[in-house]
């Protein structure tokens, strides 16, 4: 019986059946996984931290909602997602699945498919108090700040993440498509607008993505995270035995 990897039953086992989109096709090639690989759906929901590694340009903090796109490669040859890395750890970039505009942007900081990065630490869930040029206030999530760039007057362009307290920043660019600017936009926040952070409080609660990722593991142990456009673009038949 074939079915979409999204529509699939979790905790049973599946066979990759067609990926009728070339490029997800390829990224799926280069992390070994082909037409008859065995994979298993998993139920859990996704509760990772986002993580702040250095590459050659420096420190750069990853979202979770990011981190579960980007796959590396271990010196031991394991392959696993970015958030899976632990402190100390040291890899390179294998694949990327986060869309050329977040591609694009991650090139800037030293993030592309070959470089080598290092974990410092998985980071808190926190809260930035902001408050916008159009005298209002918004609380963003500690990925929603890694996602905005921009600078200090007279300073280099950083992640919001790093802004220091009630000091004008402007906003240059944002690390995602459309969908993650139309995000922010209701949030207060759009290119070329000022924002001051005026406090970071502990998250009320666990910062989960708009929209939930379809968790699967291949047969080696490979854990991947698709978004639901992604999983509805692969094809699959149920396995007996399962995984």
């Amino acid at each position: 019986m074939l079915t979409s990897l999204f529509d699939a039953q979790p905790q049973t086992g599946l066979i990759l059946h067609a990926v009728p989109d070339p490029g997800l096709a390829a990224w799926l090639a280069r992390l070994g996984l082909h037409i008859g690989s065995r994979l298993l759906r998993h139920n859990e929901e996704a509760a990772y931290h986002p993580v702040r590694v250095r590459s050659e340009k420096g420190d750069v903090v990853v979202p979770a909602g990011l981190g579960i796109k980007i796959f590396v490669s271990t010196g031991t040859g394991e392959r696993k997602p970015l958030v899976e890395m632990e402190r100390g750890e040291k890899a390179h970039i294998k694949a990327m699945a986060c869309g050329s505009h977040c591609e694009q942007g991650l090139v800037h900081f030293g993030l592309e498919v070959g470089k080598d990065i290092e974990c410092i630490r998985l980071l808190p869930h926190m809260d930035y108090i902001t408050r916008l040029d159009s005298s209002g206030r918004t609380r963003l999530s500690e990925g929603e700040a890694a996602r905005i760039l921009g600078r200090h007057p007279g300073g280099d362009e950083i992640q919001f993440y790093f802004a220091a307290r009630d000091t004008p920043f402007v906003v240059g660019s944002i690390l995602g498509g459309p969908r993650t600017r139309a995000h922010l936009a209701t949030h207060g926040v759009r290119e070329g607008g000022s924002l001051w952070l005026e406090v970071i409080e502990q998250a009320r609660e666990l910062h989960k993505p708009v929209a939930a990722p379809v968790p699967i593991s291949s047969q080696g142990g490979l854990r991947l995270y698709f978004s639901p456009a992604q999983a509805r673009q692969i094809v699959v038949e149920y396995a007996s035995p399962a995984v």
